[in-house]
């Protein structure tokens, strides 16, 4: 049996628990094994703003945007992308497809219609607020109708202080008007208790 020098011995324990280290670091939440930050889990719901989330748009059963609440950073983009039917993506905004529930001084947005499985729209968000959307597109029922709508939140906006926050206007249609309801109780307490 060869004798290990002192030395030897310390630099192959210093290796193996670099290595073991290294393994645990892999486990750290909130990094990869590059070490990279990597986003929560629940990062777009509501509460945990990511950078970027896809909502999905489907006819089957019904109209459905999923989810229809985001959240988002300001300078965050969302991409919304047609799994089944045809459907549009359209800013509730005076100066477009009113009533306006956006926040003020900001430009209305919106998609082209969306036919086909993949087709898919993306808007970056750079204001905080609070934007609600409809699908505006007209097949067998009108998907406003049924109740299609969307809200993006974008940052830590004040409630208070957000178009979107307020009952619902009387033109809405009644599906419309009990999502908003149910966004605005969903929303409001998060907002409150901020970040």
């Amino acid at each position: 049996m060869t004798p290990i020098s002192r030395r030897a011995a310390l630099r192959s324990s210093a290796c193996a628990i670099g290595l073991a280290l290294a393994g645990c670091l892999d486990d750290i939440p909130g990094r990869s094994s590059d070490g990279e930050e990597t986003p929560p889990e629940d990062a777009g719901e509501l509460g945990t703003p990511a950078e970027g989330i896809t909502v999905t748009a489907n006819s089957r059963p019904y109209p459905e945007f999923e989810p229809q609440i985001v959240h988002i950073v300001p300078g965050g983009t969302v991409e919304w992308l047609v799994e089944t039917g045809r459907h549009d993506v359209t800013a509730y905004h005076a100066d477009g497809h009113g009533p306006h529930r956006s926040p003020e001084g900001t430009e209305p947005w919106g998609s082209d219609r969306l036919t086909g499985v993949g087709s898919a729209y993306e808007h970056t968000f750079d204001s905080e607020g609070v934007y609600d959307y409809v699908d505006t597109q007209q097949v067998c029922t009108s998907h406003e109708v049924a109740g299609n709508v969307g809200r993006v939140v974008v940052g830590w906006p004040d409630p208070d202080s957000e178009p979107a926050m307020t009952e619902p206007q009387s033109e809405l249609p009644s599906q419309v008007a009990k999502a908003i309801t149910l966004f605005n109780e969903e929303s409001r307490p998060v907002l409150e208790a901020g970040p």
